[in-house]
């Protein structure tokens, strides 16, 4: 979205809390309980949710979930694999 953005109808705190989900598939993992409420927040379905440095992909998995389209860009080749195999399960389920 170009220019000034919508504010949110529910909109979400400055700091949010999360537990640590024993993520292990990156570094800096994010769960995706916490990514939901993010794209919930700021996009709606159909919407396309850009992820430039996607790791493993949970960006992706949790617009998926919500029914948003999703573009990832990962350059490590092992991370791309993950976040691609990951994507893949998703859609198989």
């Amino acid at each position: 979205m170009k220019g000034a953005g919508r504010i949110p109808a529910e909109p979400l705190p400055d700091v949010m809390d999360w537990k640590y989900t024993g993520n292990r598939l990156h570094p800096t993992q994010k769960p995706v309980s916490a990514l939901k409420p993010l794209i919930r927040s700021f996009s709606q379905p159909g919407d396309l949710v850009l992820d430039p440095f996607c790791g493993s992909g949970s960006t992706l998995v949790a617009a998926a979930r919500l029914g948003r389209s999703y573009l990832g860009i990962e350059l490590d080749a092992a991370h791309h694999r993950t976040a691609c195999d990951r994507m893949r399960a998703l859609a198989n389920h």
